[in-house]
């Protein structure tokens, strides 16, 4: 059976266009995005947003003061959508279609990038994840700041059982053969209509992975330890792990 490939996360994506458009309309930045980004972004600096969608991050950071943005996403018609919003709100913020693993962008050029909603772990394989946070530290200025979140298999009690299950399916061999490796999932979302792909890793994965790509974590916390976020956020997105790192 044919593994997980990029048309697939394409697709998952075109299914929620309408979801993330409202999203971004009518809710906007979490309060723990608020908090990361004010203690760690500057209004001078240069940021990429990274996996933006619609624009749901780049809007409220532009309007914010964070005005040097550019906002960057696998999928064309988010970018479509996006830029739509643009013009509704009367601003003027560079979109463009790109891919993480193969950023069209220069060397040692931002800041800042933040790739916020889990989208990182929505990249199939970790050799394509690996890739992604080897473009991200090559465009990073030297000190500069990766911003993003994942989900953490080890904290959600609820799941515990299924992931010990899931360990048994990879080591008898047993598992998705669509799936690359232990973590990945193929599930339903909050925001697609269709089948969606994630990774959900463990902090010792990420810690580990950031450290052996050139980064520094500066900061880590799962999100409903701090936060107490809206009604409107929790209905659209699952707990999370926050991360903030620096290019080293």
């Amino acid at each position: 059976m044919k593994k997980i490939e990029q048309n697939f996360i394409l697709n998952q994506y075109r299914s929620g266009i309408q979801s993330y458009t409202d999203f971004t309309k009518d809710v906007g930045l979490w309060a723990s995005e608020k908090y990361v980004f004010e203690k760690y972004l500057k209004p001078s600096d240069r940021i990429l947003d990274l996996g933006c969608g619609t624009g749901r991050t780049t809007f409220p950071l532009y309007q914010l003061s964070y005005e040097n943005i550019r906002g960057v996403d696998l999928t064309p018609e988010m970018i479509e959508s996006a830029k739509a919003l643009d013009t509704h709100f009367e601003l003027d913020i560079n979109f463009q279609v790109g891919d993480a693993t193969n950023l069209a962008l220069e060397d040692s050029h931002f800041n800042a990038v933040i790739f916020s909603f889990n989208g990182i772990m929505s990249i199939p394989s970790q050799t394509n994840r690996n890739q992604a946070l080897q473009e991200i530290h090559r465009v990073l200025k030297k000190d500069g700041i990766f911003i993003f979140t994942t989900h953490d298999r080890d904290k959600e009690e609820e799941y515990l059982t299924f992931w010990k299950e899931e360990k048994a399916r990879w080591e008898a061999k047993e598992q998705n053969p669509r799936l690359y490796e232990f973590g990945d999932l193929i599930t339903d979302s909050k925001n697609e209509n269709s089948e969606i792909f994630i990774h959900i890793p463990n902090q010792a994965e990420v810690e580990n992975w950031l450290m052996n790509h050139g980064f520094e974590v500066l900061e880590t916390f799962y999100r409903s330890d701090r936060f107490e976020e809206s009604e409107a956020v929790k209905a659209k997105s699952g707990e999370c792990r926050f991360w903030v790192a620096k290019k080293i």
